[in-house]
């Protein structure tokens, strides 16, 4: 049987129709394959943000997401992801291109110390030597809060033999003297701090009866809706069943940094350390956070034993960020 040329010509135009349209529909599997692999190949400098929900076409919860990769939301669903660089939970119900216009750092960065704003840093730092003497409150960290019965300590003083502890504002008010420690644990006789208001913790070192010297540090305890959103977050990072450390130096500190939680970060990071990690980065964003609390030697101990890992292990990515930390603290020293 033979065909007519028109007959071909139209079948041959059905067929070219056809290829476009499988083409169309495979292609976006195709880009978010190749994104994926990116991922796995180490090729992106480093993950950005992490998927937090189902209802993507192609990208499973906890999948860890780089710059320029595209969301894409499978029939009106919507994809709840976290950017680690702006600490936010974005919410997407349309194809998106995941970037740094909707991934961008907060303006209330600029409000703390670190290797990226030398300005907020402290122009009066004295050195480890100048220090042994000096009293300084290093826990709660920070100035915000959101246990409401912290632990209290703070740097010992050579010629003193007790210390005053004393808690003042809304709803709270009490004093303890300790002897042989640095520490003092909330009472649980006392009063809870109230949630979104703010305390003065004053510690006094003493010689006998004689007061050598005091620091007053105020801290702000969160008010009860964010301290809710920021514990169900927490929740939802725990869920994911992610690798601890990774948890802890990427997600859990996005969350709580979100509200510029240093006390609840180095807390979770101190947890990593103890728990016996090797990992270079959890140290080195440690020293990163004691730098934000403004405690210049805890933060050079950190960048200090992060070098030594880093350089055990041929990281070059992490050792940039630890000289970098290094440089701020010997500029601080020579002010």
């Amino acid at each position: 049987m033979t065909v007519s040329e028109p007959t071909k010509t139209a079948f041959i135009s059905q067929v070219i129709k056809l290829l476009i349209i499988l083409v169309s529909l495979l292609l976006p599997s195709s880009n978010a394959w190749g994104q994926q692999r990116i991922l796995e190949k180490g090729l992106c400098s480093r993950p950005s943000g992490r998927v937090y929900s189902t209802g993507d076409r192609f990208l499973k919860a906890g999948k860890y997401l780089c710059l320029g990769q595209r969301i894409n939301p499978a029939n009106g669903n919507t994809v709840k992801v976290l950017c680690f660089s702006n600490r936010k939970f974005l919410y997407l119900n349309q194809s998106t291109i995941f970037n740094e216009q909707i991934c961008a750092p907060p303006a209330y960065e600029a409000v703390q110390c670190s290797v990226l704003n030398i300005v907020a840093c402290p122009q009066d730092y004295k050195g480890q030597d100048e220090q042994e003497n000096e009293l300084i409150v290093t826990s709660p960290y920070g100035s915000s809060i959101i246990n409401n019965r912290p632990d209290i300590s703070w740097h010992p003083v050579s010629d003193a033999d007790s210390y005053t502890v004393s808690v003042k504002g809304n709803g709270a008010e009490w004093e303890r003297e300790v002897k042989n420690s640095t520490i003092l644990t909330y009472p649980k006789d006392e009063k809870e701090l109230q949630y979104g208001n703010t305390y003065t913790i004053t510690v006094i070192s003493n010689q006998g009866d004689r007061p050598l010297n005091y620091y007053p540090k105020v801290v702000h305890l969160l008010p009860v809706d964010d301290v809710t959103r920021i514990r169900d977050e927490v929740k939802q990072v725990k869920d994911l069943g992610l690798q601890a450390d990774e948890a802890a130096y990427l997600d859990l500190d996005a969350v709580f940094m979100s509200k510029l939680l240093l006390d609840e970060s180095i807390k979770t990071l101190k947890a990593q350390v103890a728990a016996g990690s090797k990992n270079p980065t959890i140290y080195r964003l440690l020293g990163d956070r004691y730098l934000g609390a403004l405690l210049p030697s805890e933060a050079e101990q950190a960048y200090t034993i992060a070098g030594e890992l880093a350089k055990n292990s041929a990281n070059k990515s992490e050792l940039e960020k630890i000289q970098s930390g290094l440089n701020l603290l010997k500029w601080l020293k020579e002010q």
